[in-house]
């Protein structure tokens, strides 16, 4: 968990990245883009103030101090305030002061200070003060894959810096110290970056220690070459254009990136900069080159570009998938939905003979809609676009949570199952749709593969710092083989065999989403006698208790509004919003087996917020997908307007991913019914909200008598 004072988690490390490295530093001197860096990092940490401090002197922890914000930090080394950070030039670590002394420096209530290592070096420091509510660990963990990009900027900018004064160094050692070729070699060897000097013609003259270095290869080797015979054949044409434009008098000196081929056949890129020497007549001379090895730079910014790409691949993955889901629910929601109100229909009964082969359409269809929704959840945790919310759970609500959803399939068939309740105060982090998921899959298996008059047993224990989930039943068993073959996704294990229906992924998903909850599956089955599946999740401490959640709490100032009769209070209005013809029409035979309620539809979003505004009605019932806007910008909508707001909303769609029902759960949803419609739900909540608003209704009737 985070404290109110920490950066938005939401504002993650990898956007925040993003943001730093799309800083647009053409046109910017090397300190500009550090100085717009700072910037970005003291707005994303909430920091008024801020500093850079250029390590001088790496013997004595001597900085040069950059300010950045209202302060001026002092520059003397023997002032007080380079105590601050005298930690982080002796560690390397990071320093959080969030009581700084008010003597120390005028003006700072707290401070963070980080150290810039560049290739393993300490570079110097990042200074942030004056944060509302201080700083804390966790913003020095955030800021960690940042500063690496800092620091290559900061490097750059000091590179930038010791180039020009190697240039200038070589130019006051040339025309001062020509006498001295000893004096000059020394200076020439000494300089961080690498130098050469080459003819007009392109092969070099000279080349210093550090050149050596970055290119691998020996000053006598180097002098026996052309430039080309090092550069990478990709960047000849660029290096070659811009030398020319120099020859020609276009320029005095350019600078550009490159790479250099070393004789392992390895490139390692440089920023070099090349400035033409000319003599008094102003005939050229020859070139002098500066390269500083930028590899490491280079090679962060190619991973952030991947990083980017893979980003913007998952999300195309999840919006396909979440397309796909909606695609395929549509037309399986008109099969299931007229086939569950044949069966239901109290109007218009059917035969036994009839009820049969709606069974077997209704049995089709779920078959289908399991084995749909098992392939879109496999494949978004594969794509890495499931999201999951790891809180603390109560386990005893969620696993009776679960014996309900499977309590039909149990009572069909010639299976007991027992549960033994657990403590109340065990509690599991986990995201509780995915667990709950997880356990009605694996008691569903156990009651599917089960044999007649056999049991399924649920119990949980809390285990050290686990929680142990364990689903045993008395079924046929599996062998060695079986087990070492049971998470290949469609594998039935020769079930497909039998009569017994299944996808052959619903156990691979199960695992998978174990694993992505930190925790373990473990089995153990013997033929003939039964099987056991054993969940281990982290353990978590009991929150604090929050209010109860209510369709009447949500209700909240209702009173006014819908097309609520009082002269006529059995009359409820629901507007349903839906661009589907097929769809309007089943709810519409729905709503004929509840005649209190009067429903209203909508075909697009446009039309569902004027309907609203002139009349608002009792329930407002959304799809996810109206072709003009989506159910979520038709809610917002209303939600901004206050004769619209307090309208109770109920999401009716085909997209059924998770985080789409979560963010309509955020804007504050009764309910997310998925397609295919169970109408024995929808049923269910029309009835109940009736029972809520005409108990309020007399409430305030009562009242006002």
């Amino acid at each position: 968990m985070h404290s109110p004072s920490d950066p938005d988690p939401n504002d993650t490390a990898v956007q925040f990245l993003s943001r730093l490295a799309t800083v647009d530093g053409r046109g910017m001197s090397g300190w500009d883009l550090v100085q717009a860096q700072l910037t970005e990092l003291m707005v994303f940490t909430s920091s008024p103030c801020g500093f850079i401090g250029d390590l001088v002197d790496a013997a004595s922890g001597q900085l040069q101090l950059h300010s950045a914000g209202p302060l001026v930090w002092p520059n003397d080394p023997r002032q007080a305030p380079s105590t601050l950070w005298a930690t982080v030039l002796d560690t390397g670590g990071p320093v959080v002061n969030n009581q700084v002394d008010s003597q120390t420096i005028k003006g700072v209530q707290n401070l963070m200070a980080q150290p810039l290592l560049r290739g393993g070096q300490l570079i110097g420091i990042v200074g942030l003060a004056n944060r509302p509510g201080g700083y804390s660990d966790l913003i020095t963990r955030q800021l960690t894959p940042a500063l690496a990009l800092l620091a290559s900027s900061v490097a750059a900018w000091q590179a930038e810096h010791r180039q020009r004064e190697a240039l200038t160094a070589l130019a006051i050692a040339r025309g001062a110290l020509r006498s001295t070729e000893d004096h000059y070699r020394q200076l020439f060897d000494a300089a961080g970056v690498g130098i050469v000097r080459l003819s007009v013609g392109g092969r070099f003259l000279d080349a210093n220690h550090r050149f050596t270095e970055i290119t691998r290869r020996t000053r006598e080797q180097l002098l026996q070459l052309h430039h080309h015979d090092i550069t990478h054949p990709d960047d000849l044409a660029t290096d070659e254009a811009m030398a020319a434009s120099a020859l020609e008098g276009q320029r005095q000196r350019y600078s550009l990136e490159k790479r250099y081929v070393r004789p392992d056949g390895q490139a390692v890129w440089v920023m070099l900069s090349t400035a033409l020497v000319r003599d008094a007549q102003g005939q050229p001379l020859h070139f002098v080159a500066v390269s500083e090895d930028i590899t490491e730079r280079r090679q962060f910014e190619e991973a952030m570009n991947s990083a980017k790409a893979a980003e913007r691949a998952n999300k195309e993955k999840t919006d396909f998938l979440s397309r796909m889901s909606h695609e395929l629910r549509t037309p399986l929601n008109a099969m299931l939905g007229f086939a569950q109100l044949l069966r239901v229909d109290p109007t218009n009964p059917i035969n036994d003979i009839q009820r049969k082969k709606v069974s077997h359409i209704e049995r089709a269809g779920a078959h289908l809609l399991a084995m749909l929704t098992d392939v879109l959840d496999l494949s978004r945790i594969e794509a890495g676009g499931l999201p999951l919310s790891l809180e603390p759970q109560r386990l005893s609500g969620v696993l009776e949570e679960a014996v309900a959803l499977v309590s039909n399939q149990v009572t069909q068939s010639d299976v007991q199952l027992l549960l033994t309740p657990p403590a109340e105060d065990l509690f599991v982090k986990a995201d509780q749709v995915r667990l709950r998921q997880i356990l009605v899959n694996l008691m569903t298996n156990a009651v599917k593969y089960n044999k007649p008059g056999g049991r399924v047993m649920i119990e949980a224990q809390g285990v050290r710092s686990y929680v142990v989930i364990t689903v045993s039943d008395t079924g046929r068993g599996l062998s060695e083989e079986q087990q070492a073959h049971l998470f290949e996704p469609f594998n039935r294990l020769g079930a497909e065999r039998t009569s017994v229906e299944g996808t052959g992924i619903g156990l691979v998903i199960v695992k998978r989403l174990i694993d992505l909850m930190r925790g373990r599956l473990e089995i153990s089955s013997q033929i003939g006698i039964g099987s056991s599946f054993r969940v281990w999740l982290p353990a978590a401490l009991n929150p604090q208790p929050q209010a109860a959640d209510s369709i009447a709490g949500r209700l909240g100032g209702r009173s006014g509004f819908g097309a609520f009769d009082a002269l006529n209070p059995g009359t409820l209005t629901l507007l349903y919003a839906e661009d589907n013809v097929v769809n309007v029409e089943l709810v519409r035979q729905v709503m004929h087996m509840r005649p209190k309620w009067h429903m209203e539809v909508a075909r697009n979003g446009a039309e569902a917020i004027q309907m609203a505004r002139a009349c608002p009605p009792d329930l407002l019932l959304l799809d996810m997908h109206l072709g003009d806007m989506s159910g979520l910008d038709v809610s917002d909508v209303l939600a901004r307007r206050a004769e619209t707001a307090g309208i109770p909303r109920v999401g009716l769609s085909a997209d059924a991913m998770p985080d789409q029902i979560a963010a309509a759960r955020a804007r504050g949803f009764l309910d997310y019914l998925t397609k295919p419609l169970d109408v024995a739900r929808l049923l269910a909540l029309l009835d109940s909200y009736a029972k809520q608003l005409t108990a309020q209704n007399n409430e305030e009737s009562a009242e006002e008598g």
